[in-house]
């Protein structure tokens, strides 16, 4: 099962994002979608979890949650938009309550700068951006790959336009 994971969008979604997601069989949008036509071209594509980010307003017509907490080919999730929630929520002060089991993979956006690293068992991501790169790095999205209800793969695509 490969799936997308995008952040921080800001109102624009560029075609080179909707050809890196083509067999994508679940997209993870972590927040600042900036449009709902964001939203729903990536729809098109496939089946997707999205959370709030902090430029996310009313404008948008979606309903957002803060987070998300998925199950994806047996492999459990946790999707929130800032990185201080990712820890917090980790550390058991957040959104995952003492009786879940830790996410496997928890990802989040917000700093603009590409994540993959692990906290203990759990596989830390953070995509980056796609539009609004920072810290001198290049637009990017990632694709997680899972077999048999495990990460076989966690990489940045760096996109070229």
């Amino acid at each position: 099962m490969l799936i997308g994971v995008v952040s921080d969008t800001h109102g624009s979604l560029p075609d080179v994002v909707v050809r890196a997601f083509a067999d994508c069989a679940h997209i993870i949008h972590a927040g600042d979608v900036g449009a709902s036509s964001v939203i729903e071209r990536l729809a098109t594509i496939a089946p997707l979890t999205v959370v709030k980010g902090n430029c996310d307003s009313a404008t948008l017509s979606f309903d957002l949650r803060r987070f998300a907490a998925i199950t994806l080919g047996g492999v459990r999730f946790f999707v929130t938009h800032t990185p201080a929630d990712a820890e917090a929520s980790l550390r058991g002060r957040g959104f995952i309550s003492a009786q879940q089991p830790l996410p496997q993979v928890c990802i989040h956006g917000h700093t603009h700068v590409p994540r993959n690293e692990r906290r203990g068992a759990v596989m830390m991501l953070c995509p980056g951006s796609p539009v609004h790169p920072r810290a001198g790095n290049g637009p990017s999205v990632m694709l997680v790959e899972i077999e048999d209800a495990k990460v076989t793969d966690a990489r940045t695509v760096w996109l070229d336009f």
